[in-house]
């Protein structure tokens, strides 16, 4: 449906000279592009869950976004002068988030600076866009100003925010450096994710959780119990979490990969944060227990993080994913069988994300492998030899270089 209706006949304007259009989504492209590397570097070792949480949708939608940026400036200016470089201007702004201490000062950067900037632009674009002529362009800034506006209103119930003053009249209006590439830094490797205040956390994680809780065929035990059921998804929900800190990883230490990936790692991310959210919901709702009632452990994380990213994808997405398709599917049927519908639902969706995740998988791990489906299915096959019947490597790399 067209935004302005058909039987209005009022008259064109100027608008944006197509150059003009282009140099405006060039500086949001570097906005987003780095506001999503920073976050995804700095996510593992954000403590808060719900602030984790609000961190890996807002650059998930952002990563959406950027797709819209990209597309845009590609139809506009089809050649190798844009996005360019940011201007001096921006890239000092741009440079904060490389600087940042840590998430919370990460989270000023962007929260009090990058992203009111971003939405002043974009203000400033849709009020100068005819649109008629350029309804593409509209709809794009419309999109990106509705969803910007969305994150610097709930970001200040999750970090303390000090609103700054704007370090230019217009970021959108910035001068590109035309032909030019700005790299990224990465941070240093993890040593472990961090978690809520009070967590308790130990080598051996929940002693209350045993083997047959995550191998598959008939040697498979589904938690149909109260007690069972509050440590299995508390160790659930940390093992979500650890999922999603491993792929915004592998996004962060990857700058080099192409753009897809970076979409797709995170929508992962954001799923298996979504999973964590579900579980945090069942256990306060449904079992009488909450998030930090019972100890984690950070061996399998650290175990499968030690591997170089194709490792990754053939342990993770490629395996563990795989393989918790079939548990999924059968912890569901026994919950149902029992009358435990509330709990059984969980299973239906987490088992409808797993699909995706495991193509991830095929996909950047073929990529990785020169675009050989073949060399990927005997990787996994290869590196799945090293695990003990829980899926965990029983020899993982001492610390693989990213």
């Amino acid at each position: 449906m067209p935004i302005i209706p058909l039987e209005d006949f009022s008259p064109l304007k100027l608008g944006l000279q197509v150059d003009d259009n282009a140099t405006r989504f060039s500086n949001y492209f570097h906005v987003l592009r780095e506001t999503i590397h920073w976050s995804n570097g700095w996510l593992p070792l954000e403590a808060s869950f719900h602030a984790k949480y609000v961190l890996g949708e807002d650059l998930h939608d952002d990563a959406r976004g950027q797709v819209k940026v990209r597309r845009r400036i590609y139809e506009l200016r089809a050649n190798e002068d844009w996005p360019g470089a940011p201007s001096d201007e921006l890239a000092a702004q741009l440079d904060r988030l490389a600087d940042a201490a840590g998430p919370a000062e990460l989270a000023q950067v962007i929260y009090g600076q990058l992203k009111p900037a971003l939405i002043r632009a974009l203000e400033i674009h849709l009020d100068a866009v005819d649109r008629i002529t350029d309804e593409v362009s509209y709809i794009v800034i419309e999109h990106l100003l509705r969803r910007q506006r969305a994150h610097v209103e709930r970001a200040g119930r999750y970090w303390n925010i000090t609103p700054e003053e704007p370090f230019c009249d217009d970021m959108g209006a910035l001068e590109i450096r035309k032909r030019e590439t700005r790299d990224l830094k990465i941070l240093p490797r993890l040593d472990e994710p961090a978690r809520d205040e009070g967590i308790e956390i130990t080598p051996e994680g929940d002693p209350y959780l045993g083997e047959e809780l995550y191998v598959n065929g008939d040697e498979n035990h589904v938690p149909t119990e109260r007690v069972e059921q509050q440590h299995f998804f508390h160790g659930l929900m940390d093992a979500e979490l650890c999922a999603a800190e491993l792929m915004a990883r592998n996004s962060h230490e990857h700058p080099e990969m192409p753009w897809d990936f970076h979409v797709d790692m995170a929508r992962q991310t954001w799923d298996e944060l979504r999973h964590a959210r579900v579980h945090e919901v069942l256990m306060k709702s449904e079992l009488g227990c909450e998030w930090g009632d019972f100890p984690i452990g950070f061996e399998y994380f650290k175990s499968i993080y030690a591997y170089d990213l194709l490792g990754r994808l053939c342990l993770f997405n490629g395996t563990s994913e795989q393989k918790a398709m079939w548990r999924h599917s059968h912890r569901r049927q026994v919950l149902l069988d029992l009358g435990q519908e509330n709990v059984a639902k969980v299973f239906d969706y987490l088992l409808a994300d797993e699909v995706p995740h495991v193509h991830n998988g095929v996909r950047w791990g073929t990529h990785l492998l020169d675009g050989d489906p073949k060399a990927y299915r005997a990787k996994v096959q290869e590196l799945r030899e090293g695990l003990d019947r829980t899926g965990q490597p029983v020899n993982p790399p001492a610390a693989s270089a990213t």
